[in-house]
């Protein structure tokens, strides 16, 4: 008996059945158990003898992204779990996956496209007023509609809306076959070796010649920028890395050097001390939030470069620190550039405000979360040790 379900209260206020899964370290076949979890569930608390899981319909669409089939899921889950599977819980999957794929956002020549075969759903979700408004060219209601283009600067508001009425946009990008958009002609260094996690959490991006949008989520010290470099060496299209800081701007820069091809005349950089010019060339472009989202004094510079930014069609935007992107200086960025695939990177996937779930739309689902502790056992990352300290307010 490997792992079971949890009764949660306050799902239930809100659903009949409980999508909460408790995986037992104790169990014999915990590795198994451990790897199937990663691949249709979220990761939500860890402590010393259990691991808990929610299934979403984020992380159900990760795993069809992955190959895995409904009858995969439910079959599994049924051998695995030590209580019976609701008929709830199987419709839920069910419904879930047939949503999967049905509706997709696709960027041609810096137009944003919703597509769709299903010509039915398209005009359903033009029946809604809010994606009606995101329409770039109104035109009669068309039995035959496969796609339309979309009003850029109402991209957000479009996303969150289909988030909304539960048909999550699928943002992939062939970019094996795109030759539209510029190769850097870039590898990874010879000595760049990846660990277990880091090409595992690379899988859950890439499949089959094609990549997606998400957030990949590895604590400190556990070498997220490897992991962003290795992946726009897959992709090897242009690239925008975004950081928080002119001290972050100088670590990528040098990590790119260090881990891949990429030269100085490919790696380049825009801060308030240092502003390499686009020059037409493919690259890999690298600057802070701060430098490119539009602010009080600044309106003029900032605009600037953020036209020269969308002037380029970008494969990956790379989002350090993915956690401060939907702050609302910096939401305008993630509509305003045009990019194929956004990928996030952070340790502390946590805001004061309520606003980290605005992720799930802005960039992507969580495609993967390591679990710190294993990476501690197996000596990748530091031992953490917490200490409680009283004092006295004065």
């Amino acid at each position: 008996m490997k792992f079971t379900f949890l009764p949660t209260s306050s799902l239930r206020k809100h659903s009949c059945f409980d999508n909460n899964i408790v995986l037992e370290l104790s169990t014999t076949d915990y590795e198994r158990s451990q790897d199937f979890l990663f691949v249709i569930a979220e990761p939500t608390r860890r402590s010393e003898h259990t691991h808990e899981y929610e299934l979403t319909l984020n992380s159900i669409h990760s795993a069809m992204f992955s190959g895995l089939q409904t009858q995969d899921m439910i079959r599994d889950l049924q051998q695995l779990s030590k209580t019976n599977i609701s008929n709830d819980l199987i419709n839920y999957i069910k419904s879930c996956a047939e949503m999967y794929g049905k509706v997709k956002l696709v960027l041609k020549h810096k137009r944003y496209f919703i597509e769709s075969i299903f010509p039915n759903i398209l005009n359903e979700l033009l029946q809604d007023s809010e994606i009606k408004e995101c329409r770039a060219i109104s035109t009669e209601q068309d039995l035959n509609l496969v796609s339309f283009e979309v009003i850029q600067p109402k991209l957000e508001s479009l996303k969150k809306r289909c988030q909304e009425l539960k048909y999550p946009l699928l943002e992939e990008y062939d970019f094996v076959h795109d030759t539209m958009t510029k190769n850097l002609n870039i590898q990874l260094a010879p000595d760049a070796n990846l660990r277990p996690y880091q090409e595992e959490s690379l899988q859950k991006m890439f499949n089959t010649g094609r990549a997606r949008s998400g957030i990949i989520v590895l604590p400190c010290g556990a070498g997220k920028s490897l992991v962003g470099v290795a992946a726009a060496c897959k992709m090897n299209k242009n690239c925008l890395v975004l950081c928080n800081s002119n001290i972050s701007v100088e670590q990528w820069k040098e990590q790119f050097k260090r881990w891949s091809t990429a030269d100085n005349s490919i790696v380049r950089s825009y801060t308030s001390n240092k502003k390499d010019k686009l020059n037409g060339n493919a690259c890999i472009f690298i600057s802070t939030y701060q430098m490119v989202a539009p602010k009080k004094g600044r309106i003029i510079e900032t605009s600037e470069i953020l036209k020269k930014l969308t002037n380029y069609e970008w494969g990956l935007i790379l989002l350090d620190e993915v956690h401060t992107a939907p702050a609302k200086s910096f939401r305008k960025i993630l509509s305003t550039v045009p990019a194929h695939i956004k990928l996030g990177l952070s340790a502390t996937l946590v805001r004061e405000d309520d606003k980290i779930i605005d992720l799930n739309y802005l960039v992507g689902p969580k495609l993967y979360e390591a679990n710190w502790m294993e990476l501690q056992n197996l000596g990748f990352i530091a031992k953490v040790h917490c200490a409680e300290v009283r004092c006295e307010m004065t």
